[in-house]
């Protein structure tokens, strides 16, 4: 009598929590809303997936525009001036040839001193060079390209 009692128990306790929503197929219609700790029942629930893709998407996005902006803003023939201290104080002159193309008759000069000629440059390619040793305080730093189509001067 008691085993047939607590069978009757348990399947009501079974049908109540079913009926109430405590085994619910996950569509947040529930007896607790959908949440188990009393939440709205009209909030909805959160796609961490959809949030974690756009998360993603959005890294690519800045990602790629930090390399755009670093190509745009060195694009071209660059010429960047390295000079270290120390006992044996020396000046390198680094020319960058940040284009798709190469350029030909690259020719360097520092204030008016002698042209110094380099030859062709390659796409992204880079040649470090060190000016004579009288010319290592000079004022302009004058880059010629492509036959003097391509000018560049560079002013310390």
């Amino acid at each position: 009598m008691i085993e047939k009692r607590r069978t009757k128990l348990i399947c009501i306790l079974l049908l109540n929590c079913v009926t109430m929503g405590r085994w619910d197929d996950g569509s947040g219609d529930g007896f607790y809303g959908g949440y188990h700790n009393g939440g709205d029942s009209n909030r909805k629930k959160r796609n961490w997936y959809r949030i974690i893709k756009r998360v993603i998407f959005v890294g690519f996005a800045l990602v790629a525009a930090v390399v755009l902006y670093v190509y745009f803003t060195t694009a071209g023939l660059n010429a960047e001036v390295i000079q270290r201290g120390g006992p044996v104080e020396t000046i390198s002159i680094k020319l960058s040839n940040n284009n798709f193309y190469s350029i030909s008759n690259v020719t360097v000069q520092f204030d008016t001193g002698q042209v110094q000629k380099l030859g062709d440059l390659g796409p992204f390619a880079s040649v470090f060079i060190t000016p004579d040793g009288g010319s290592s305080n000079f004022k302009q730093l004058l880059v010629k390209a492509n036959n003097g189509q391509i000018e560049y001067i560079k002013k310390r």
